[in-house]
């Protein structure tokens, strides 16, 4: 057999080129969302350093899932309540990627075998009309005027890491904000700001109350929501566009839910969203 030459290697290497470490996270990340292939952490050479590094492994993550599932249409923004970033021992939100192919319209149902785990956390989403674009500080009344519609949510989430939420932030971060799906009740008619910032929500699990909360425990209320990510896309040279769905953090603590459950997330909006456990 003919030894390897410098020139051999060489052309090997330059046809396949070794993995960054984002890559090697989201090669791992798209392996784990398989059921069974859960992972307890991701190895030194793949874990992030910082924000920076975890946002590049979900950008890569993001690619793999749209060659599958079809493109993103929107984002999800999580811990923006300060239950939900005690669980992750961090003091601020971050953000993930919504498919288009996974935002569906209530009444809908999920297969609880292709997940490893079901989260349930009812929000608030809404629907961009105008980018928002750099060039000034986002905030809460800049963003009004250019949101469209506003609907009830449930945001399924799933952990991709079986140590969930033990793995940290920059690893849920990687693992695209641990978003599964989103589910849309119907458009709020003539909605208000004071009606949005006021609303309230009852979680209901076959008949059974097992969570209620409000929009006041999301930093600063929804539209605030809207105007983080703003600011943060726009700090990553990234514009959020008309079109796009926000849903904005949980309202409630998390619910964990399990097969067989009929779940019913009731707005004072008014407004509601179903979704069945099967």
């Amino acid at each position: 057999m003919r030894q390897a030459t410098l020139v051999d290697i060489v052309c090997f290497l330059l046809r396949n080129p070794p993995m960054s470490s984002s890559q090697l996270a989201a090669q791992m990340l798209h392996q784990a969302r398989r059921p069974g292939e859960a992972l307890t952490a991701l190895p030194a050479e793949a874990l992030p350093n910082d924000l920076a590094d975890a946002y590049a492994a979900q950008a890569q993550l993001v690619g793999l899932l749209s060659n599958e599932i079809g493109p993103p249409i929107g984002y999800k923004v999580g811990c923006t309540n300060i239950t939900a970033r005690q669980m992750l021992k961090l003091d601020f939100p971050f953000s993930g990627r919504c498919f288009e192919s996974q935002v569906v319209s209530s009444p809908a149902s999920i297969d609880a075998s292709a997940l490893h785990m079901i989260g349930i956390e009812p929000e608030i989403a809404v629907r961009i009309a105008r980018d928002l674009a750099p060039g000034k500080v986002w905030t809460t009344d800049h963003v009004i005027e250019h949101i469209g519609e506003v609907m009830p949510a449930i945001e399924i989430v799933e952990s991709r890491f079986s140590t969930w939420p033990l793995m940290g932030v920059l690893s849920a971060i990687a693992d695209n904000g641990v978003h599964r799906q989103l589910v849309l009740g119907n458009e709020i008619a003539n909605w208000s700001q004071q009606q949005v910032e006021d609303a309230q929500v009852s979680l209901t699990a076959n008949g059974r109350v097992v969570r209620e909360g409000c929009a006041t425990n999301v930093d600063g209320g929804p539209f605030a929501v809207v105007a983080w990510l703003a600011n943060h896309l726009n700090s990553m040279g990234i514009t959020l566009m008309a079109g796009e769905v926000i849903t904005t953090g949980v309202m409630t603590d998390i619910y964990d839910s399990a097969p067989g459950e009929e779940l019913h997330a009731e707005y004072n909006l008014p407004g509601d969203v179903r979704l069945s456990i099967t």
